[in-house]
């Protein structure tokens, strides 16, 4: 919270003392997700889109909204061996997702430049998950059986990214758009694997988004 805090007052500062603003516009862009932390290899590369829109002030400050949906697979082989781990006997057969979904406000400082424009960026709001699992879990041990497993939920975690990215233009208001964020989220969303003890799961919060999409300029 402290960190969403200090976001939203940057933010505020920035947009109080730009001067005017000088145009809007939109941007969309299909990513790649690439989760990270020690929980990170329980799931599969995420595919999803990423947009918004904003308003650019005259001291090339954009402020907006950002708005996106990421799929993350979970990887069965991997549970497989964290459940091993876990000291319990047999096999789990899971497919299932976590669908992150962010909602945060923006802020991104464009650099002046007549071709090609680097920026920076900085983003804060809420991450809301949407987790879902079907399966079975089989018990070859002393608790021998097959037990369901089954999992759809919503949650929501505060969190901010981090990026930087390029805009090439096309023409006076369109631009191709690549860029990268490392997206920080405060706890993470988790699938059970162990019915016996509800305290084994896995999760993952933090990831890499790499998109490239088109950016649309337009004069106010």
């Amino acid at each position: 919270m402290k960190q969403l805090l200090i976001i939203f007052s940057a933010l505020l500062i920035i947009s109080t003392e730009t001067f005017s603003q000088t145009s809007y516009g939109s941007d969309l862009s299909a990513t790649v997700a690439i989760p990270t932390g020690g929980n990170a290899k329980y799931y599969n590369t995420g595919f999803g889109a990423i947009g918004g829109f904003y308003y650019e002030m005259e001291s090339n400050w954009r402020i907006g909204l950002t708005i996106g949906f990421i799929r993350f697979g979970v990887n069965n082989d991997e549970l497989n061996k964290y459940f091993l781990s876990t000291g319990q006997e047999g096999s789990v057969d899971v497919d299932g997702s976590i669908s992150a979904i962010p909602i945060l406000l923006s802020c991104k400082y464009v650099f002046p430049g007549s071709s090609t424009r680097f920026y920076g960026i900085i983003e804060g709001g809420l991450y809301t998950y949407w987790t879902k699992a079907n399966g079975t879990i089989t018990y070859t041990g002393a608790n021998a059986g097959v037990v369901p497993l089954e999992k759809s939920e919503f949650s929501s975690e505060i969190g901010f990214a981090l990026g930087f990215g390029a805009l090439f233009p096309i023409n006076k208001e369109i631009s191709i758009d690549a860029n990268v964020r490392y997206n920080n989220v405060r706890s993470s969303e988790t699938i059970d694997v162990n019915y016996y003890t509800e305290e084994e799961s896995v999760g993952t919060s933090h990831y890499f988004n790499i998109g490239v999409g088109a950016n649309w300029n337009f004069d106010l």
